[in-house]
Parts: C-alpha cells; structure tokens; sequence
C-alpha cells in the first residue's frame, strides 16, 4: 500500500480495472455473491486476474476492505508465488489432495 502498487475499495478498483491499469484483483473470500460475479465478469472483459483471498482487508490493513487491485507486475509476480506456496503448502497438509478431495 505504501508503495503505491496496491489500490483498494469498491470505486478505486472498479475505475481502475476497467481503465486496464489492473495487473491482478483480489478479492475477500467473504464477499457477497454478487460482488463476486461483478468482478469476475469485468476482470474477464479487462484481462485482469482475480483470485480470492481469506481476510483481504486483514491482509493489506485496511480491515472492511473487500477488494483490492495490484498495479504493478513484479508485485503481481511475487503475490502469485506466495498463493502458490500457500496453497501448495496446504495441498500437503490434506494428504496431496486439493481442496476438493481431488489428487
């Protein structure tokens, strides 16, 4: 956030993405149902990633916040690695199996 690569809140993100200046858009697990589909279907437009994220405004500091967007590659880059451990890490712990029981 300080840096400048990290925008949060509903209109920021919004204006942000579809001005295609959005590497990545996460979004808080918690959101509403149509929150979600909101941005999923303008990430889609926008070419812009969207990955969930458990307690995203714990995450960034902002506690409420439900949406955030990554302006930025390389931040993009590094936030995408560590999904991937974390997720890696907690396909280990379920035996190998992803969160769907599935191998």
């Amino acid at each position: 956030m300080k840096a400048g690569r990290l925008r949060s809140g509903d209109f920021t993100v919004e204006k942000l993405v579809r001005a295609s200046q959005v590497r990545l858009v996460l979004i808080d697990a918690d959101a509403s149902e149509n929150t979600r589909e909101k941005y999923r279907t303008m990430c889609q437009a926008h070419g812009a990633e969207l990955i969930p994220v458990a307690e995203l405004g714990r995450w960034i500091g902002k506690p409420g916040r439900r949406i955030a967007a990554v302006t930025d590659e390389n931040f993009r880059n590094m936030i995408k690695r560590a999904f991937a451990d974390e997720t890696d890490a907690d396909c280990e712990k379920r035996g190998g199996k992803d969160i769907n029981g599935k191998e």
